[in-house]
């Protein structure tokens, strides 16, 4: 196995510009948030967490000893947007981890992460092993200074390596501000998830569904506990909430191909996603099925089964047990023969090469679940989004 080797750290000025490639990272700018499991005191008074408290979607953030992070919801602080980073540290550090990343082939990654302040921000990266993750020796360090300025490091991957975490901390005394994050290499093609606008049909839409309107009574049964949002009260205009008994179903041979395709949804939960109860998403109930769901163990997971029997099927473990209520999320599942994958907020959260599928599915697609909010569900007969991932040597992620 070679070793990872980072250039010496480069400084450029705030306005250097953005990197030619496209950005992995699908929050770069801290703006995707959500609200922190609930202390004793704010579950007893029912009052949310500050503002500034809220974490950033898709990112692990901690810090130890006499440290600390906040994630203000102030533009005069972030370099773009509303939202950065901001740690302080006497001593201890704090921890802003990404991962883990595939690596689909040798070609260099670049990664550039914008800090401002006093003290030291150092960058390294984390080799994602089958049976532990291994801290890599060499990192880049950066002394801060009162303007902006970009750490950047560029490596090409190790030998071997199938996928490998990013970690920036503080070290020392340090005062942090920390935003516009970018992980890329060549030739790296840009996703478009989370989508940030109102989806639209085309020539590969099975089925669209906005939400905006009643469904139609002649093509899909609707409970009465299920009704349409006001507007604005969706992820765009209206939405759909499902009621304690809630639950909408139509034809899955008009809207589905088994073979190929893609499932889009935007899902805001009302139950905390360590509930313990298992909660439809999209699916074909059945022996013939196919499930998008976070189930009683916190996973989210999509596959396809056959009498009663998995199939091809992929899961994050644990993935939504942080989750809680009142937060618009996107997923987003795609299959083929060669691939399938599982998106969340836009992140790679699971994969499969070569998964089994079905050749026929029930007859009934289901929507939705008790303690659901949806909208902009699309579905269609061809793989929307793909992000390259190593070549399959190895038995399928989960997790």
């Amino acid at each position: 196995m070679m070793g990872l080797w980072l250039l010496p750290v480069a400084v450029f000025p705030a306005s250097s510009g953005a990197l030619a490639q496209a950005n992995l990272l699908p929050n770069p700018s801290f703006e995707l948030v959500e609200p922190p499991p609930p202390t004793p005191a704010e579950a007893a008074s029912g009052a949310p967490a500050p503002a500034e408290h809220w974490l950033p979607r898709t990112w692990n953030v901690w810090a130890d000893g006499e440290a600390a992070w906040q994630c203000p919801d102030d533009p005069l602080q972030a370099r773009t947007g509303r939202r950065c980073l901001h740690a302080q540290a006497s001593r201890g550090a704090c921890y802003l981890r990404y991962g883990p990343m595939p690596v689909p082939s040798d070609l260099p990654w670049t990664v550039e992460v914008q800090c401002h302040g006093h003290g030291r921000v150092v960058a390294g990266a984390i080799k994602a092993a089958k049976t532990r993750w291994v801290r890599l020796p060499e990192e880049s360090v950066l002394d801060l200074a009162d303007q902006w300025q970009a750490l950047q490091l560029d490596f090409p991957p190790p030998t071997e390596c199938r996928e490998w975490l990013l970690e920036v901390a503080t070290r020392g005394p340090t005062e942090a501000w920390i935003d516009d994050a970018s992980v890329t290499y060549p030739g790296l093609q840009p996703l478009g998830l989370p989508p940030d606008h109102a989806l639209t049909r085309d020539e590969h839409t099975l089925v669209y569904l906005p939400f905006e309107e009643p469904l139609n009574e002649d093509a899909f049964f609707v409970k009465p506990e299920v009704a349409l949002l006001e507007p604005g009260e969706g992820r765009f205009g209206r939405g759909l909430r499902f009621g304690p008994e809630g639950y909408v179903a139509c034809s899955a041979d008009e809207h589905l191909n088994a073979r190929s395709g893609t499932v889009e949804v935007w899902v805001k939960t009302l139950f905390p996603g360590n509930d313990g109860v298992s909660h439809n998403l999209v699916g074909v109930p059945g022996p013939e099925g196919m499930v998008l769901c976070k189930d009683q163990y916190g996973h989210v997971a999509f596959g396809f089964s056959s009498g009663w029997v998995p199939l091809g099927h992929i899961y994050a473990d644990g993935y939504a047990n942080s989750w809680q209520p009142g937060v618009w999320r996107h997923l987003a599942a795609c299959w083929d023969e060669q691939l399938m994958q599982l998106f969340v907020d836009g992140k790679l959260i699971a994969w499969a090469h070569a998964p089994r599928l079905s050749r026929a599915l029930g007859p009934e697609l289901a929507i939705g679940s008790p303690g659901l909010e949806v909208d902009d569900l699309r579905i269609s007969d061809c793989v929307r989004y793909r992000l390259p991932v190593p070549p399959a040597e190895a038995p399928a992620r989960s997790g």
